[in-house]
């Protein structure tokens, strides 16, 4: 019975790493989704020298800390 058990479970490791990786660009727009309801949600502005600031931060905040960079 342990012999099966060992088996099963090299066996599921064998299939778990042959899975195909995660494409980098898939894991880009899932950031970035996440990051766009993040920032809706909980908006942080940039304030600029006249006090006003328009620009939300949140997402090239939320971007960074997801370690994908983002040219606005």
């Amino acid at each position: 019975m342990l012999k099966l058990t060992l088996a099963g479970l090299a066996g599921l490791c064998l299939a778990a790493c042959a899975s195909q990786p995660i494409d980098h660009h898939l894991l880009r727009l899932h950031a970035e989704r996440d990051c766009q309801v993040r920032a809706a949600v909980a908006p942080a502005y940039a304030v600029d020298s006249t006090g006003v600031g328009l620009r939300n931060v949140a997402f090239d905040r939320c971007m960074r800390a997801a370690d994908v960079a983002k040219a606005r």
